[in-house]
């Protein structure tokens, strides 16, 4: 990640951080979704640089001008997103995500309420049955037939 070019080619290291934002999923399709000014950040910021340890990065997270990553985010880029083995996310995708065409990942459905909420104990099978159906009458039928 962020290697140090040993001939003068490459990319800077803004238009490299920037390639590999759009080129990184699930973070791709975030952004794509959000819209990159969350880059200005100070905690998104500091994430990035802990993916830069991480990653054994070369570059300094100093060296990073974010402001000027987030202005010049839907400039033409030379090499467009994609999809690989570890990125299903394509260029198309990312472009109906970002005008509001296609659903991004923060728009999955929100998560189903919470069926024994503020419980501490489980006292029935029929709660059981709430978590999750049949586990509560599988229980019984195995306690059942072990008496």
């Amino acid at each position: 990640m962020l290697r140090l070019s040993k001939g003068p080619k490459g990319l800077c290291i803004n238009c490299a951080v920037h390639d590999w934002l759009r080129n990184t999923y699930p973070v791709n399709m975030l952004l794509a979704e959000s819209g990159p000014k969350i880059l200005a950040c100070p905690h998104i910021q500091k994430q990035f640089t802990e993916i830069m340890q991480v990653g054994l990065a070369e570059a300094q997270p100093n060296e990073i001008n974010w402001d000027l990553i987030i202005e010049n985010w839907d400039l033409p880029f030379p090499h467009k997103v994609k999809p690989s083995a570890i990125n299903p996310c394509t260029q198309r995708v990312m472009d109906e995500i970002a005008a509001g065409n296609r659903p991004g990942l923060g728009s999955a459905a929100p998560p189903k309420p919470d069926p024994l909420a503020g419980k501490m104990t489980i006292t029935s099978f029929e709660e059981l049955n709430l978590l999750e159906p049949g586990l509560g009458d599988d229980l019984k039928s195995a306690l059942e037939g072990n008496r």
